[in-house]
């Protein structure tokens, strides 16, 4: 924007100044409240500090028209500014002085001075007008329509003024350039056709003609109106010079109205398909809403939205046409969309819309807001139905609406139109099989579709349910009878063919969803794109952040276009957590975007970005669960969330991974895929707590296979280690302690060649682990003290601390109950730098059987107790059946054999539901001793035979043994 002053001029360059003084300039000498430009700046969601920061740019757009001598232009006035400016300072003032001179001059038949005066206020443009990406549409699309119109107004008023004159030769190259920019404006193609015409073009005149009338039918569904169809006629009849000449008065008529006395009655709706089907329910709403007989005094507006494809124009169109003749005085019909997703202006609408009543051009007033005004008298006191299809947003329908009740409104949109008042909101969503089905029986026959219906089901899920993908496959079908549904089923496999495969007789799926996708803003599709790059069929909004590195507001603002626009689709769940999600033909339509757009390193770049906030956001679940850290970590980037959101997703750590298990573990895979090696087996790893705590035994192998190969592949040793190692944790809880020892000590080998002491540590004390399952004590004891040794300077205590619980449980086994508690005491110090609740609460459970063997019940009871608490913070359900088999202990002391009873048989229905055979075996062995020393021998040797079938099978030596001897001493004592 350019600002002459007295001392030159300046360039207004920041996007805010120049919007905030186009508005005060659009509205010279009238205040224009600070609100207004909070809102023309912002939108619905102005920042707190929207008032002030208004001030400061108004403060800078007064600094920038003070440096070229134009003091004092913006002068503060409740309850906001005006700009104070003469009539010849603002081109706006001069461009309406000059334009209003021209068309008096036009009048009195002075052509030369009109075009003059037309040309001199034509010359102070340099183009349309357009608003500022930064600006809020809705506030300025108004003002700026308007002002372009009313340009276009001016040209038109001046090329009249040169056919006059008789200039036609050399405005033809001129019309067809403003033709080509303007092709649903029919006074100029008139402008053209008599141009052409009087040089002596008669065919191309005609051709003129016949291309505008396609292109209204194609982007308005209506043909020409009077003046072209008059202008035909006569060019084809010779008798041009005696038809109404395209160069009518500028002036507007003081009545406008139809040119004969019978109303006209315009009826522009589309037939129906003949085979519309499976929306019934949606169409006696819809019919319902919109009754003609409805007792209402509002506006009857009703908005039909869903995703591109979905049938909403079809149902509108059936709807419309089922309602026809409850309205006698006409049906409008308008694609608010161009070819290529453009917005329609208002204007053109109002214009086919006004000359469908009859209304010549000639009379149709140039500006929006008149010709606004001119349609609602128009339909006033009558009863027309109007359908507006493919609406882009509330302020393009705005202008269409009628003044009275009588008159209904039906709009479809792939937005959700919330901004129209009072309006009846319905959502067409894909079908479900049995309509598709029904769909399928209508097009192909029953009998075509049942004789291979499995092939139908199929070909329904390729489709996702998306009616127009269903009727362009049904419809090559159809047209090809000796194509079995078999045979197009297989060709929608491939992915990569499947968007040419559904496109048919001018219907596609693709081109249905293209023009949902370039009617976005750049950051939208970028976006829409890389979604597309998830491989998990939902997501959470903060994925958006790291796709398009941007804070998590905007990307999730970004998301939102997306929704808006039924590209993405959103579940609420639990009433809390948004999901989102992408209908599989939507998703290949991206990623054939895709493909068009972004180069490889591009796409790698943004799934690195995508799977490190994965990582940095499942370390930190881990920490909130735990307390505490995990052992191991790799060297990849970790990508951080701001704290407000990771607090927000993070809220039940613990329902957050359960939510993303699926997520999770196809991040791992995509990692392993793309080479990310680090990631893959950081995530791998990281993953394992979660899916111990919840037995996901299955997810935990996979994802370690995965990142075990990968590692591999890259000769990453750290990484081959730290799954071997977690490969053959996994076989410990499942029992299988040979496999496990084999990973362990080449884990053990792998940790050593790269001189990791920390990973050395940890393998090391599994393999204790083994060894003390096993009932090799005396080995275990030394495996434990080599890893207490290994893990000085390593600075992890939570490892500490279960090396010292394990060696303390050998101590009290062995009789030396002063070393065990020293060890349990030694433990705890560890974990009060760690903080780790769960590891703490197996050491108090351990320091709880210290104080049994010593006697001390009540020391022991106290230990269970504060150790069931820890327990309960962090939900460990074996943790709790292990506790409460302590507890159950200290009441059998106390000789409260019936509580405990009650609480082994608690634990052990918590151990079993979690699957944790060994806990079950040791709580069938208390439930075996309680049974025998209250001298119920047979339930006795039923409990303590399950629990020694259980210990054979998970090879727990050391437990099988006890179980044995305490069965020979039962025996023995019957006999």
């Amino acid at each position: 924007m350019e600002v002459a002053g007295p001392d030159g001029s300046v360039l207004i360059t920041a996007e805010r100044q120049r919007i905030i003084l186009a508005l005060l300039l659009m509205e010279a000498n009238r205040v224009v409240p600070t609100e207004r430009l909070v809102d023309a700046v912002w939108g619905d969601e102005p920042p707190s500090t929207a008032r002030g920061q208004i001030q400061i740019c108004v403060s800078m757009v007064r600094s920038n028209l003070a440096k070229v001598g134009l003091k004092d232009v913006i002068r503060t006035q409740a309850p906001g500014y005006v700009a104070e400016v003469a009539d010849d300072d603002l081109d706006l003032r001069v461009f309406d002085r000059l334009a209003l001179a021209g068309r008096a001059a036009a009048e009195a038949g002075d052509h030369a001075a009109a075009t003059a005066a037309f040309a001199e206020a034509l010359a102070l443009w340099r183009g349309d007008l357009h608003i500022d990406s930064g600006a809020d549409r809705s506030t300025l699309q108004g003002p700026t329509a308007r002002l372009n119109e009313q340009r276009l107004a001016v040209v038109e008023q001046w090329v009249d003024a040169q056919l006059a004159l008789g200039l036609h030769q050399q405005l033809v190259e001129q019309l067809m350039d403003l033709v080509v920019q303007n092709p649903l404006r029919e006074h100029l193609r008139a402008q053209l056709m008599v141009a052409l015409y009087r040089s002596g073009r008669q065919a191309e005149a005609l051709e003129s003609y016949r291309n505008g009338r396609q292109v209204l039918i194609d982007e308005l569904g209506i043909e020409p109106g009077e003046e072209l169809r008059r202008l035909e006629e006569a060019i084809l009849n010779g008798e041009l010079d005696s038809a109404v000449p395209p160069t009518a008065p500028a002036a507007r008529p003081a009545a406008p109205g139809p040119v004969s006395g019978a109303p006209v009655v315009p009826r522009l709706l589309p037939g129906t398909i003949a085979d519309f089907t499976s929306r019934d329910t949606l169409v006696a709403c819809l019919r319902a809403s919109l009754d003609a007989d409805a007792d209402t005094h509002g506006l009857r507006i009703v908005s039909i939205t869903g995703k591109g494809g979905v049938g909403k124009t079809t149902l509108a169109v059936h709807v419309a046409q089922l309602l026809a003749k409850q309205f006698p005085d006409g049906q409008l019909f308008a694609k608010l969309r161009g070819p290529a997703a453009q917005p329609v202006p208002p204007g053109q609408i109002l214009e086919r819309f006004l000359r469908g009543f009859g209304i010549p051009g000639g009379a149709i007033p140039a500006g929006l807001e008149e010709r606004a005004e001119l349609f609602r008298n128009q339909v006033a006191g009558r009863r027309v139905l109007i359908l507006l299809d493919d609406a882009v947003d509330e302020a393009q329908v705005r202008w269409l609406l009628p003044g009275s009740p009588n008159c209904p409104v039906m709009v479809t949109s792939r937005s959700r139109l919330t901004g129209l008042e009072g309006t009846h909101c319905f959502q067409v969503d894909v079908f479900t099989t049995d309509q598709a089905l029904q769909m399928l029986d209508r097009i192909l026959g029953a009998d075509r579709v049942r004789a291979d219906l499995p092939r139908a089901l199929e070909l329904i899920e390729l489709c996702g349910g998306l009616a127009l993908a269903l009727r362009v496959a049904a419809a090559r079908l159809a047209a090809r009878p000796h194509w079995t549904l078999g045979h197009m089923v297989a060709r929608l496999h491939d992915e990569r063919r499947r968007l040419n495969e559904l496109s048919h007789g001018g219907m596609g799926v693709r081109s249905s969803l293209a023009l949902a996708y370039h009617g976005l803003p750049a950051e939208a599709q970028r976006l829409f794109r890389r979604l597309s790059m998830l491989e998990a069929t939902e997501f959470s909004s903060w994925v958006a952040a790291p796709l398009l590195d941007l804070d998590v507001s905007t990307a999730e603002d970004t998301l939102e276009l997306l929704v808006d626009a039924q590209l993405v689709d959103v579940e609420l769940v639990d009433d809390r957590h948004a999901r989102y999600r992408m209908h599989d033909l939507v998703r290949v339509y991206a990623q054939e975007c895709l493909s068009d757009s972004e180069s490889t390193p591009q796409r790698s770049a943004v799934l690195e970005r995508v799977l490190s906030t994965w990582l940095y956001l499942l370390e930190e679940a881990h920490r909130r669960v735990y307390h505490g850290d995990h052992a191991l970590h790799g060297e990849a980037v970790r990508r951080s969330l701001d704290a407000w959101v990771v607090d927000r997703e993070l809220r039940d750590p613990m329902g957050w991974f359960d939510a993303e298990r699926t997520s999770l573990i196809t991040a791992v895979r995509q990692a392993a895929a793309a080479g990310l090696d680090e990631l893959c087996w950081g995530l791998a790893l990281t993953l394992v707590t979660m899916f111990e705590n919840y037995n996901y035994f299955d997810d935990w192998r996979s994802t370690h296979e995965i990142a075990l190969e990968v590692t591999r592949r890259n000769g990453n040793r750290r990484g081959q280690a730290a799954m071997l190692y977690s490969l053959g944790s996994l076989h410990m809880f499942e029992y299988r302690l040979d496999e496990a020892r084999s990973r362990l000590e080449a884990a053990c080998e792998l940790f050593r060649s790269v001189d990791d002491r920390h990973g050395q540590a940890l393998a090391i004390r599994n393999l204790a682990l083994a060894d003390q399952v096993q009932g090799r004590s005396e080995r275990a004891m030394d495996g434990y003290a080599h890893a207490l040794a290994m893990l000085d300077g390593t600075d992890d205590p939570t490892t500490e601390a279960h090396v010292l619980n394990n060696m303390a449980q050998i101590q009290l086994e062995q009789g030396r109950r002063a070393e065990a508690e020293q060890s349990l005491q030694r433990a705890l110090v560890a974990l009060e730098r760690s903080g780790g609740f769960r590891i703490r609460a197996q050491i108090l459970c351990r320091l709880g059987e210290a104080h049994l063997e010593t006697g001390d019940v009540t020391a022991a009871e106290e230990a269970f107790g504060r150790a069931m608490e820890s327990i309960r913070a962090v939900g460990d359900p074996v943790g709790e059946a292990y506790a409460l088999r302590g507890l159950a202990a200290a009441r059998q002391r106390q000789g409260a054999y019936e509580e405990a009873a009650g609480m082994l048989e608690r634990a052990m229905d918590i151990a079993d539901r979690a699957q944790e055979r060994l806990a079950v075996g040791r709580i069938r062995l208390a439930l075996g001793e309680l049974a025998a020393e209250q001298g119920d021998r047979a339930r006795a040797g039923e409990h303590l035979t399950a629990a020694l079938h259980i210990f054979e099978r998970v090879n727990a030596a050391k437990w099988r043994d006890r179980a044995r001897d305490i069965l020979h001493d039962l025996t023995q004592s019957v006999a």
